[in-house]
């Protein structure tokens, strides 16, 4: 039987990730939904999807639709996925799960309480080398890893739109690309618990004007909806993370900073019989025969949101395990908002257990 899928949210990463990642996996894409209808209708027609909507809730009643891609503002993301899994859909819900542990914890009990699945978008752990590491990793030729040095750094690389208004996004490059580092390398890690956070953030830039540098914009800036020159959130952040194996996490990220040229989702591990990182090559730190040796691992390159649809649909139709479940997506809800927490009040922040 071919899934029949639909997006709520007709915007970039819809077009770019999720609606070609559905059609190259074998599903049937046939509704979009955006509040702005010529969005729908352009993604639509572009597509071949029979039918664009405007408002969710008449997508939603079709029996006909067995899951959607929630591809809207952070803000969104608890109120559509909550009316979608009651309406009997699975459910891919983009990175970051919500803006607030309240939220991430209405959307786990929601999943909880449906036969769906509910998934979190976060692509980078279908990367291959992420993937060849972590079978490594699952043989114990690390041993027990530790600590961990994670980050997502720009040198100018700071978006235009919905990203820098904190009430839409729920903050700045901690909630937009740190999230990537930091769940990658938990994920890594082995997903242990989060127990404290100390941070600080920093707003130093704001938008800015170069000549050599290409801002990216939102859906709702190329759309003429809004100037994109708004921005009350941070550009660069610092943390430290403490988890209840006494394993450690070190994060730093930026929109915007000034360093070496770079835009760089890094992780490294140390293990007490070996360490690795990721970048710029997947690469083996250990000892043989008396010596250390440094290996590095090829891998073939693929596409992670290609990986992840088939992923989600796998799960679907096999009942294949869930690599990105919502505990996770609130269990790093809890590091992104205790991150900001620290760096609001200047004290470590303490995490609950939350199931």
């Amino acid at each position: 039987m071919t899934l029949r899928v639909a997006t709520i949210g007709s915007g970039l990463i819809a077009r770019m990730a999720h609606v070609p990642g559905y059609q190259k996996a074998g599903a049937e894409v046939v509704a979009t939904v955006d509040i702005v209808e010529a969005r729908a209708k352009k993604l639509a027609e572009d597509f071949h999807i029979e039918s664009a909507y405007t408002n969710y809730h008449d997508m939603l009643a079709r029996s006909d639709i067995d899951a959607v891609s929630i591809c809207v503002p952070n803000h969104l993301h608890k109120e559509i996925t909550i009316a979608a899994l009651k309406a009997g859909k699975h459910v891919l819900c983009e990175k970051p799960m919500a803006t607030t542990v309240d939220e991430a914890k209405a959307m786990l009990d929601a999943s909880k309480e449906s036969d769906k699945i509910l998934m979190i978008g976060f692509n980078n752990r279908f990367r291959s080398d992420v993937q060849r590491l972590k079978k490594f990793i699952d043989r114990g030729q690390l041993g027990d890893i530790y600590y961990a040095k994670a980050g997502y750094v720009r040198r100018r690389g700071t978006p235009f739109g919905w990203f820098t208004v904190k009430q839409e996004s729920g903050g700045g490059p901690v909630i937009d690309i740190g999230v990537h580092a930091i769940d990658l390398t938990r994920y890594l890690m082995g997903n242990p618990r989060p127990v404290t956070v100390m941070a600080s953030t920093y707003k130093k830039f704001g938008h800015y004007d170069l000549m050599d540098t290409t801002a990216w914009c939102s859906s709702d800036v190329i759309d003429g909806l809004r100037t994109g020159e708004e921005f009350d959130v941070e550009d660069l952040a610092a943390a430290l993370i403490r988890f209840d194996n006494g394993a450690t996490m070190t994060v730093d990220v930026s929109w915007a900073a000034n360093l070496e040229k770079r835009d760089n989702l890094y992780a490294s591990l140390y293990g007490d019989k070996a360490g690795a990182q990721l970048s710029p090559d997947l690469t083996i730190f250990g000892e043989q025969d008396g010596m250390l040796t440094d290996s590095k691992v090829n891998t073939v390159n693929k596409n992670t949101h290609e990986e992840e649809i088939k992923h989600f649909l796998s799960c679907i139709e096999k009942g294949e395990t869930l690599i990105s479940t919502p505990q996770h997506g609130l269990e790093i809800q809890q590091i992104l908002n205790a991150i900001y927490d620290s760096a609001r009040t200047g004290k470590s922040v303490d995490l609950p257990l939350l199931q």
